[in-house]
């Protein structure tokens, strides 16, 4: 089991949010601080298993993790965001399963309205990162530096950090700040209708 971890210095207690990046070859996670948002821990895992045994390891590694933010860390998790599957992929079967995996996961270890994570379109998540909703993997981890001063050497970590950043509802200028409203709309949850 191969794990990274950028750490970016995340105090003990406090208000976080959660960015997912569902990759099936480097999973990641991302806990950030909403009061200084250059603080967090962000892991990338790479499961060793295929198939269903993959998709069991990366959902116990995934809960693993959040009691390790609640419990260990004493961290109150405010909000999770995931990145969207994109339905054209080759790939859009197995991901589908990996996505239903991590929403099962959040839905189960959540008891209130957190069990209903934030769905972000790979779109949507590249403007709010980059401004721009074509934008590159290496664009991605430039601007992200640019504009937050955060450095990621895995753009799986950096779409997981900007996950997190979009969770939180941090924007700096007009562009983050529309893709913040866009995102506050229901439709981006599996919330039901009350």
């Amino acid at each position: 089991m191969a794990t990274k971890l950028f750490d970016g210095g995340l105090p003990k207690k406090g208000d976080v949010t959660i960015g997912i990046d569902q990759s099936l070859t480097g999973f990641a996670l991302t806990v950030m601080s909403v009061a200084e948002p250059t603080s967090h821990l962000t892991w990338v895992y790479k499961s060793p298993y295929f198939g269903i045994e993959r998709l069991v390891d990366i959902r116990t590694w995934l809960i693993d993790h959040f009691n390790y933010i609640e419990q260990e860390l004493e961290l109150d998790i405010l909000d999770v965001a995931m990145e969207g599957t994109v339905l054209q992929s080759q790939a859009a079967l197995v991901l589908g399963e990996l996505s239903a995996c991590v929403r099962l996961a959040i839905y189960d270890f959540f008891e209130d309205a957190r069990k209903y994570p934030l769905k972000v379109p790979p779109m949507t998540l590249k403007k709010y990162a980059a401004g721009k909703g074509n934008a590159k993997k290496q664009e991605m981890l430039l601007q992200i530096y640019k504009r937050w001063g955060m450095e990621f050497s895995d753009d799986n970590a950096a779409d997981a950090y900007a996950l997190a950043r979009l969770a939180s509802k941090t924007h700096i200028n007009e562009i983050e700040k529309a893709v913040v409203e866009q995102m506050s709309d229901p439709k981006y949850r599996d919330q039901p209708a009350i």
